[in-house]
């Protein structure tokens, strides 16, 4: 008897040791079919993302990004039909904003005549050393009139590593802008003229980053 009941101890010590290696290979494969990224985090729309952006916003106001300017040009989608681009330097980085004009009627005239009526968006580029090494280290929002951040279908605010990894959004189409450095003013044909904001001299600063 005491060998049976040593027998019926073993036996069941080893279903049980086979039953957590059972579901230890199952939570692995859960894992490698793509259930375990759920805890992964998201590129772009995190609270500290979100909280850069909204510091750039007031950031953008105080150095003057927000004014209108003279060199509006005519695009093409995803940005607004009149637009322009100014560029600058907040808290030592380079900063691209492009204000993005729309609506019926838009021109370049009515945008000069009425800047607000046809206000539509903005969106930036801010250069942050060891942000995303992969994409130039560019970070990337789009802001509604107001300085509410854009959202996604999903709910994700459009701040951050927007679109990364995906075939269509803000990385994908600036990495192919002609040149390394995923800005299209730098290309060697260009529709229009950038507007510096403040000390030009500073870009020298950022002269490895234009090549």
């Amino acid at each position: 008897m005491k060998i049976a009941a040593v027998s019926l101890v073993l036996t069941g010590a080893a279903q049980a040791e086979g039953m957590k290696k059972d579901v230890n290979m199952k939570e692995k494969s859960a894992m490698a079919k793509g259930h375990g990224k759920k805890m992964m985090m998201p590129p772009f729309g995190s609270q500290e993302d979100v909280a850069f952006a909204k510091e750039m916003w007031e950031k953008l106001h105080a150095k003057g990004f927000d004014a209108l300017q003279n060199n509006l040009y005519v695009g093409g989608p995803p940005h607004g039909k009149v637009r322009e681009v100014m560029e600058g330097v907040i808290d030592g980085q380079l900063v691209i904003s492009k204000t993005n004009y729309g609506g019926a009627g838009v021109s370049i005239e009515a945008v000069q005549k009425d800047p607000k009526a046809f206000l539509k968006a903005v969106t930036i580029m801010v250069k942050r050393p060891g942000f995303d090494p992969d994409d130039k280290d560019w970070f990337w929002a789009k802001y509604k009139p107001d300085g509410t951040i854009f959202a996604n279908d999903k709910g994700m605010k459009l701040a951050g590593k927007v679109a990364k990894g995906m075939p269509v959004g803000c990385i994908s189409c600036h990495a192919s802008a002609s040149g390394s450095d995923f800005v299209f003013s730098r290309n060697k044909t260009v529709n229009a003229d950038v507007t510096w904001i403040g000390d030009k001299s500073m870009m020298s600063n950022f002269a490895d980053l234009m090549k």
